[in-house]
């Protein structure tokens, strides 16, 4: 009988069906994934005090319509996990900021999409770079193999995380 690794949650009830080595080293991964999740939960509220212009909700929201705005509230809400309402109201108080602007789909003059104005593209480029100084340390205490992989394997888990819930 293999011993029991615990895990978190419900994280652990679904993974404690698997069994033998391949089941304990599934535990050891849910394990470490959901400590890793927690700990960028956390960071992510440590992050506010770097800013005093803007809220890391912003931020992230800002980053988002960055990658996908042009494909509509929709996706944006899907790429953050928000509600399309969440960002709908959001995105408003952007706009009031001056940061983010409506525009019309192309080809479709009911949908409205969102861009960066030049001052949102310069503000998420300087928080960008904060959050990067901020980060440097840890990026320091890699050592050189481990800077190769660390990139492609957090993108890549990235990926797994988002398939999965």
């Amino acid at each position: 009988m293999s011993e029991h690794i615990p895990a978190s949650g419900a994280l652990s009830r679904s993974v404690n069906t698997v069994s033998g080595s391949s089941g304990e080293q599934a535990l050891e991964f849910a394990d470490a994934l959901m400590a890793f999740l927690s700990a960028s939960r956390r960071t992510r509220g440590r992050l506010q005090p770097l800013f005093d212009d803007i809220t890391v909700p912003q931020l992230v929201l800002l980053d988002a319509i960055e990658e996908c705005g042009r494909d509509g509230v929709g996706a944006i809400a899907e790429l953050t996990g928000l509600s399309q309402p969440t960002v709908t109201r959001s995105a408003g108080a952007l706009v009031r900021d001056g940061l983010v602007r409506y525009s019309q789909a192309d080809g479709d003059g009911r949908r409205r999409v969102l861009d960066l104005t030049e001052r949102g593209s310069t503000l998420l480029a300087a928080k960008r770079a904060v959050v990067a100084g901020h980060l440097a340390g840890a990026w320091d205490n890699l050592s050189p193999a481990e800077q190769d992989l660390v990139v492609p394997l957090l993108r890549h888990l990235t990926e797994l995380v988002d398939k999965l819930f």
